[in-house]
């Protein structure tokens, strides 16, 4: 539900609930019936909306969700992509493109950008989760590394091989060949805070 206000007052302050169709709406509601039947909250049906052309960017990008039919949600994401790209919103656009990637994840992501028409590159979360990723990775195979080479690795240690960036990391992965002791590795990381 989203909580939105008309003025000041907070006596203003109604919500939205938004379901696929109205089957979806629970048929019990007697916990909520009060607020329900207060005139404050507002219930929304995408599929009653009609064509998500005529409706404002950020509701067709709702009503591209609800779309099944392959066709459709082709059109509707082309059209959705230009109403962005005219607006110049880039986090839009990455929107459309997310939604259409998990629509039809049989593709590849360059069959995506040949069917929408885009340079298809993958949204900045993706990306982000991605990088992530690469981190946690190397810190694995690195704490891995440095249990054969120096034993177990105290947890005021670990914590400081936590805060490491990616280049970092890299760096005691090569240096920890070196590294015959935790007095080792305690030296490297004093250096790598002080450096």
């Amino acid at each position: 539900m989203f909580l939105y206000r008309n003025s000041i007052r907070y006596d203003d302050w109604f919500g939205v609930i938004i379901f696929a169709s109205g089957s979806l709406e629970p048929s019990s509601s007697t916990i909520h019936r009060a607020l329900l039947e207060s005139g404050q909250v507002r219930r929304v049906y995408l599929d009653e909306l009609g064509d998500l052309r005529q409706q404002p960017l950020g509701l067709g990008l709702m009503l591209l969700t609800n779309i099944t039919s392959e066709t459709e949600a082709v059109e509707g994401a082309r059209f959705l992509l230009e109403q962005a790209r005219q607006q110049s919103e880039q986090a839009i656009i990455d929107l459309i493109t997310t939604i259409i990637v998990y629509k039809f994840s049989n593709l590849s992501r360059e069959e995506i950008a040949t069917m929408l028409g885009l340079n298809l590159e993958e949204p900045r979360a993706i990306l982000e989760a991605k990088e992530e990723g690469k981190v946690e990775g190397e810190r694995t195979i690195i704490l891995r590394l440095l249990n054969r080479r120096v034993g177990n690795i105290t947890d005021a240690l670990l914590s400081q091989i936590q805060g490491l960036s990616l280049e970092q990391l890299e760096a005691l992965g090569d240096a920890l060949l070196d590294f015959s002791t935790l007095a080792d590795l305690e030296g490297w990381l004093q250096s790598e805070v002080r450096g």
